[in-house]
């Protein structure tokens, strides 16, 4: 996914809620209102939580995507053979990590990158269970970066964190000093199974049920909801935030955010 528009056709889901619904503040995250729940139908409702599979019972994964075009040209020279290093491959890949502040980022991590002829950088790494990626193409006229982890044992970046998630993406910026930004964190929805409980409970009323269909599949939404909301999104030091959704999909939940340099 790159570039200032959001994915939607070609990905098997549908929209949850898109900014105008949304309170995407650094301090929380967004909760469907009541008037957004009684807009789905109960039939609908209980499809989209039966097509939920159950989830292993593991740690929460939460991936961070980081797209980045427009690159500083000063910034990118030492992505070119001749500007960190003159040596080609993982000599000349350690160099332009130890020049750019890339090995800053994750510095307990171990890494495998390269420089390319005549251009080009790429990284691969790991920490723990987690890994990093890093591909770069330097030309300014047609610049681009990418970062990706989903490392859960850094303290100073935990992906649950909106914080530490602004940090991160600052950090990478301040690497590449990109034109514009897409953000994409992706959340496993680990609450799949209870979700399915409550769901089924709500179909046999029993006697006197404490609660009606329609409440519980409203409870169901909400739940579903929170679960699989990421961790909000806060503003970019430097950055002017264009545009941000949240989309629900069957086991996981995406939030999307576009930034543009402020300059």
């Amino acid at each position: 996914m790159s570039g200032p528009h959001a994915p939607h056709a070609s990905v098997a889901g549908q929209q949850w809620s898109a900014d105008a619904t949304l309170d995407n503040s650094a301090a929380g995250s967004p909760v469907a209102s009541s008037a957004e729940l009684s807009r789905s139908s109960s039939r609908a409702t209980i499809h989209s939580v039966h097509d939920v599979a159950p989830a292993p019972a593991a740690r929460t994964d939460v991936t961070v995507e980081i797209l980045m075009t427009g690159l500083d040209p000063e910034r990118m020279h030492s992505m070119y053979l001749g500007g960190a290093s003159s040596k080609e491959g993982p000599a000349g890949g350690r160099a332009v990590e130890r020049a750019t502040g890339i090995a800053d980022i994750y510095p307990d991590a171990a890494s495998d990158s390269y420089l390319f002829t005549p251009c080009g950088f790429s990284l691969n790494g790991v920490q723990g269970d987690g890994y990093y990626t890093i591909h770069v193409t330097p030309e300014q006229h047609c610049s681009y970066a990418s970062f990706e982890t989903n490392i859960a044992n850094d303290a100073r970046f935990d992906l649950r964190d909106p914080a530490a998630i602004k940090s991160l993406v600052e950090q990478v910026v301040a690497v590449f000093g990109p034109r514009k930004v897409t953000v994409t964190v992706f959340k496993a929805c680990a609450a799949a199974p209870a979700a399915r409980q409550l769901a089924e409970s709500a179909l046999p009323l029993g006697a006197h049920p404490p609660l009606s269909v329609k409440e519980r599949l409203a409870k169901v939404a909400q739940q579903l909801a929170a679960d699989m909301a990421p961790p909000s999104l806060a503003p970019i030091d430097g950055y002017r935030l264009h545009d941000r959704v949240l989309y629900e999909f069957d086991h996981y939940g995406l939030r999307y955010a576009y930034y543009q340099r402020a300059d």
